[in-house]
């Protein structure tokens, strides 16, 4: 669309013409642009270019007119907008008119003189008088006497005032409404004298109906009235199809045919907007679709052809870019009207057949470009081609260029067919046909790609690449059709998958690309059926291909016969030892229809040494026989890779067959076996059935069969089972294809590439001794012994590791370092960090074992014994491992390592749970605020002590495990002695270490040291879910929320029960034995405790027994340790257990820093275990209660007195027993 001018690419704008002042020209200019609707404007620097808006002297419309020379004049609607206005305004200043009489003679002069120049065509003209403000005086009878002058009325004729801005913001708005009344009605006008001319009919051709329908249109247009002007153009475009319809065209020489289509365009192209303009997509299309159906057959003389092809290009590339912008402006899709599909609606479907008639272009040049330049004189000049002073402009749309020095009218002026013609092709020789397609296949792309079109966008990219072969950008070519040719391979596409393969084969020959010749041409002659595709005149002679000829010509390259030269000869491929080629083919390969090969093994198992058979089926879709040189078999064991070959066998001294020919140094271990017929026919499978040995144990995996079909050319195909084939897409559903790979149904069925290699029985036995359960924190010992039982040891390697899992599986045929990854349990694996004879208590004693042990030489009858200690940090059950690597002395496999694996499944249990809890002293409880206030509230806190008050805290050592265990020490580490002291409860010193023992206690006050064996022997002994208790006093030092205590720790081991087995187990490895049962050392963190100064203590002074009915007294003793005066309310309840006398309830007042005591008398009615008065004090100053425990306020009654010295005297005997 960029081709077509400005006046045809845009909505025709009114023109008006200034004259007179040029000083107010730019701005008057500037602001009829910006009118709406704009008015352009031709600005005229003086009086003396007033003539050239004239024009000639019209005919009345009566006139006969003669026939044309053409349709529609080249210039005509170029000179109605830029040099031919509707409207001149004239400016005056004031003193030229209300001046002197000169001056005044001036301006009547310059008025008569434009009226000549403006009076045959009907101009309008406007008068304006300039002056700089609205004050300045009017001379009325002059200024009556110009407009009679210039025979304008009132209304063409203002006052233009420059000098204040908003009077002249009011003129220029004046003086544009009036110029744009005047030319609308003067293209108004200048409509109805054409439609006269139309009407009267004084004319008798066509043609000129046809330009004088368009004049109207284009008028309808300036005046923006587009209903009319599309029916005009409509009534031209109709009756220029008349014109077409009355003449012969094929008998018309090709300049008339050009004309008639470049009208035709023109008119097309308006009809076009207009309906797009105004939202009539529909329509538009349409209204297209019609357009190029009734000028497809108008080709006209067959040396034209081309020119008819590029026409009928750029009329699908104008419609595609009017229909994108009018997309891009509509906010709604267009609606789909009846008989129209989607992609007429779509630019992207124009675009695509603009970029189709321009390949036929090219094509169809091509060829008129060859009988050209045979039948041509090539020394023949390009009249057309001349300079300006010798070729001129056309003067009608769509006729040639003018020969200006052959005469003066147009026929002379013309050029002949021949001439024309040659200018024709020699202009079309230098235009680029291939580049432009590009971009009109860019442009569709674009937007089906925004569609999501999938395989149009395919389909596009091979358009796209063929132009690049054609232009021969062989890069990307071959870059497209890659992408191409992957989607036709999966959709199965063989007709376009063979014509994309083409393409990138003759690509590859064009850049030298060796390796991927030999690849496309290989897989182009293993597709199913390409005979009779023409591929497209862009190959050239390569255009018509055959499968069996591409198979010929691949290999007689790779074996080196033949080379292929490129299309210029400037290139030359050749397959030699510097330039081999090597093709791989995988599974998802588009090469496996080339050489695809199954494999099955006739047994599932073999054991080392022994023979077992292999078959190997090779199968080609090839058109054409092939034979190949060698195929080499390879394993994951490269020691059983081997080579079949179809040359003259030599026969060793071990009597296997071996093949006489050339191998590098690398090969020559490979075996070697001949005497195999190679030859492979298309569509059958090739099954050859060998014998292998494998040596080594494990999996025996058939990796690849290797082909080779040259000297220097060699296929290597990755494998398959035929239990797990698939086949290949492009063949599956074709006919007489041999389906199974094996003859035996069985192995054709459930033929599998692996087999497994069985290990050689190793004559050696692994002993693991655990005395399982096992405690969290000991060393535990487990004792490894490697006892040879047939076969002598000569070295091997031991490694211990943890099981991923507790089942105890195992996993065979691992390697150690595969073994060797991190444990996921909670255990680790120890040895002892010194020698025997060094006494080391703790961690110190230890370091982490790597789990890798290198065993000596050991013989038949010997045996080899270690011992390894595990450290538990959870109770979790675990599986201990072990995995031996030796290399035997027998001669039945030199060098061969065995591998023996052996677990012992460990149990471990929890040894000691440590708890603790906090007590008030006895008979004496203090009134804590913040206690009171956590436990009202339902919150969670720490316990609450009373300040420099001494509280008893009951430590419980729990046996959680099946075993008995030996308790030695315990005690309680302080966390800062100056804020809360810890003391042994009955001692007056710290309690840091208390050693325990069977009948005593001990209380020591310095660090832990070290200990012997015989030391830890004390203690006392914990049964299995017994529990030890130890009390403690605690006294805090300092208020706190949150203060530490300390942390209590407890040493402990297995107990002698357990003792005699492990000491048994271990045997004489004695340095274990000390490191074994050491003491393991629980610490456990005391909670915080809430600190905070008690207001009330309570003290119950009581006697320690009563007898049934003797009266005694207690007494209530309230502590006030405020300074302030404290009011206790106190209620006693009564129980039927005891007599009692004194206030049950009373309101009491205790002094600051004093104590107030209640005394009760009390006789028992009731023996045993009595529960005394229960006594609640409730303090009115903090609105708090509490109550001594229940347990505090108990008391024993005796039924009679007891005599306490004769049972002591009973009891001094049994103690010193």
């Amino acid at each position: 669309m960029e081709e077509y001018p400005e006046e045809l690419r845009t909505p025709p704008v009114p023109l008006v013409a200034l004259v007179g002042i040029p000083d107010l020209h730019a701005a008057i200019s500037l602001y009829l642009h910006r009118e709406s609707p704009p008015l352009n404007t031709l600005a005229l620097p003086d009086f003396a270019k007033v003539p050239m808006i004239g024009g000639k002297e019209r005919k009345p419309a009566d006139a006969r007119m003669p026939p044309p020379l053409g349709i529609l004049k080249a210039d005509w609607l170029s000179k109605h907008r830029t040099r031919m206005p509707a409207v001149l305004a004239v400016l005056f200043d004031r003193d030229q008119v209300y001046g002197d009489p000169a001056q005044w003679m001036q301006v009547c002069t310059h008025l008569d003189n434009i009226k000549g120049v403006i009076r045959g065509r009907n101009l309008k003209l406007v008068v304006a008088i300039v002056q700089p403000t609205t004050q300045s005086e009017v001379n009325e009878d002059r200024l009556t006497a110009l407009r009679k002058r210039a025979e304008v009325d009132s209304k063409s004729c203002i006052i233009f005032v420059t000098h204040e801005p908003s009077e002249m913001k009011r003129s220029m708005a004046r003086l544009g409404s009036i110029m744009g009344e005047l030319a609308t009605a003067f293209y108004r006008e200048e409509g109805r004298r054409v439609k006269l001319r139309i009407e009267k009919k004084t004319y008798s051709s066509l043609e000129l109906s046809v330009r004088y329908n368009f004049k109207v249109a284009v008028y309808a247009e300036f005046r923006r009235d587009w209903v009319a002007a599309l029916k005009f153009y409509e009534t031209a475009y109709s009756l220029l199809q008349e014109v077409i319809t009355n003449t012969t065209m094929e008998l018309q020489p090709v300049e008339r045919v050009v004309e008639m289509k470049a009208v035709a365009e023109q008119l097309h192209f308006k009809v076009s907007t207009l309906l797009l303009h105004s939202g009539k997509e529909s329509e538009a299309v349409r209204w297209f679709r019609e357009h190029v159906a009734w000028f497809k057959k108008m080709v006209g003389p067959p040396e034209g052809t081309f020119l008819h092809l590029a026409w009928f290009s750029k009329q699908f590339q104008v419609f595609a870019e009017l229909l994108q912008n009018s997309l891009a402006i509509t906010s709604q899709p267009a609606a789909l009207a009846p008989g129209l599909s989607e992609r007429e609606l779509q630019p992207g479907f124009y675009y695509q057949a603009a970029a189709a008639y321009m390949v036929r272009r090219r094509r169809t040049f091509e060829a008129e470009l060859a009988t050209f330049e045979e039948f041509e004189d090539g020394n023949v000049i390009d009249v057309l081609a001349g300079s300006r002073s010798e070729v001129g402009p056309p003067v009608y749309v769509g006729q040639a260029s003018r020969l200006l020095k052959r005469g003066n009218d147009n026929h002379s002026q013309s050029p002949t067919g021949s001439e024309y013609m040659r200018h024709a092709i020699l202009m079309e020789k230098g235009f680029h046909h291939s580049h432009v397609a590009i971009e009109l296949l860019t442009k569709a792309h674009e937007h089906f790609k925004i569609m999501e079109a999938g395989r149009t966008i395919y389909l596009l990219g091979s358009e796209m690449g063929r132009e690049y072969f054609a232009a021969k950008d062989y890069s990307n070519a071959k870059r497209l059709f890659g992408h191409v040719a992957g989607m036709y391979r999966k959709e199965a596409w063989v007709a376009l998958l063979a014509s994309a393969l083409a393409y990138l084969r003759e690509c590859a020959r064009q850049l030298g690309l060796l390796q991927d010749y030999v690849e496309y041409s290989l897989e182009l002659s293993t597709l199913p059926s390409i005979e009779g595709f023409l591929f497209g005149p862009e190959l050239g002679p390569h255009a018509h291909l055959q499968k069996e000829m591409v198979q010929e010509e691949v290999l007689e390259l790779l074996q080196g016969s033949t080379q292929v030269l490129s299309n210029e000869g400037d290139l030359a491929l050749n397959v030699t030892d510097l330039q081999p080629v090597a093709l791989e083919i995988d599974l998802v390969s588009p090469l496996r229809a080339v050489v695809s090969a199954c494999v099955a093994f006739h047994n599932q198992t073999v054991k080392p040494g022994k023979a077992t058979s292999l078959t190997i089926a090779l199968l080609t879709h090839l058109p054409l026989p092939i034979t190949l040189h060698e195929v080499e078999v390879l394993f994951n064991q490269p020691s059983c890779n081997f080579i079949l070959g179809r040359n003259r066998a030599v026969l060793t001294s071990e009597g296997s067959e071996l093949l006489a020919t050339d191998s590098s140094p690398s090969e020559q271990d490979v075996t070697r076996v001949s005497d195999f017929d190679l030859q492979l026919q298309p569509r059958k499978w090739k099954r050859i059935t060998v014998e292998i040995t494998a040596e080594e144990s494990g999996k025996l995996e058939c990796m690849a069969v290797v082909v080779r079909v040259g000297p220097h050319a060699t296929i290597q195909c990755q494998v398959e089972s035929p239990a797990s084939r698939e086949g290949i897409p492009l063949w599956m559903f074709e006919s007489g294809l041999d389906i199974l790979p094996m003859a035996d149904g069985a192995l054709a069925e459930f033929g599998q590439k692996v087999i497994r290699v069985e290990e050689p029985e190793a004559l050696v036995d692994i002993v693991l001794e655990a005395p399982s359960p096992a405690l969290v924190g000991e060393a535990f010992p487990v004792r490894v012994e490697i006892r040879p039982m047939g076969h002598h040891i000569l070295s091997g390697d031991l490694e211990v590791y943890f099981a991923p899992s507790t089942s105890g599986t195992l996993i065979p045929n691992q390697s150690l370092s595969s073994m060797s990854t991190p444990s996921p349990v909670e255990a680790e694996l120890l040895v002892p960090a010194v020698p025997a004879s060094v006494d080391l208590v703790g961690d110190e004693s230890y370091v982490k074992f790597t789990g890798l042990v290198e065993v000596p030489e050991v013989k038949v009858g010997e045996s080899w014994s270690t011992v390894v200690l595990v450290r538990w940090r959870d109770s979790e059950a675990v599986t201990l491992m072990s995995t031996f690597v030796y290399q035997a002395a027998e001669s039945g496999h030199p060098g061969y390592q065995y591998r023996l694996h052996k677990s012992v499944f460990i149990e471990c249990e929890e040894a000691l749970s440590v708890g603790h809890r906090y007590m008030a002293p006895f008979r004496r409880d203090a009134l804590l605020l913040g206690g009171l206030e956590a436990n009202q509230a339902g919150k969670v806190t720490a316990a609450a002590l009373a300040l420099k008050e001494s509280s008893i805290l009951v430590v419980t050592f729990k046996n959680t495990s099946s075993l008995p265990l030996r308790l030695s020490s315990v005690g309680i580490e302080e966390a800062d002695e100056n804020k809360c002291v810890v003391r042994l409860s009955g001692g007056q010193g710290p309690a840091k270490l208390i050693k325990l023992g069977t009948d005593h206690l001990t209380e020591v006050t310095d660090k832990e040291g070290e200990m012997s064996i015989n030391q830890l022997m004390g203690g006392i002994i914990v049964g299995a879910d017994e529990v030890f208790t130890q009390l403690f006093w605690v006294q805090p030092l300092v208020a706190s929320k949150a203060l530490p205590v300390g942390t209590i720790f407890a040493k402990w081991q297995r107990g002698h029960n357990s003792m005699p087995s492990e000491v048994a187990l271990l045997g004489t490895v004695e340095s274990v034995a000390k490191f074994s049962f050491n003491a393991v050392t629980t610490r456990v963190q005391l909670s915080s405790i809430l600190v905070e100064s008690p207001p009330l203590v309570v003290t119950l002074d009581c006697p320690p027994h009563a007898v049934l009915g003797t009266a005694f007294t207690i007494s209530i003793r309230v502590q006030n340790l405020t300074s302030t005066l404290q009011e206790i309310f106190f209620a006693v309840f009564d129980t039927t257990s005891f007599i009692f006398s004194g206030a049950h309830t009373d309101t009491v007042s205790i002094l600051p820093r004093s104590t107030y005591s209640l005394s009760y008398r009390l006789v028992p009615v009731t023996s045993g275990m009595q529960q005394l008065p229960q006594v609640r004090l409730t303090s009115s100053w903090y609105s708090a209660s509490f109550q001594p425990s229940s347990v505090s306020s108990q008391l024993f009654v005796f039924p009679s007195a007891p005599n306490l010295n004769a049972i002591q005297t009973q009891l001094s005997p049994l103690e010193e027993a």
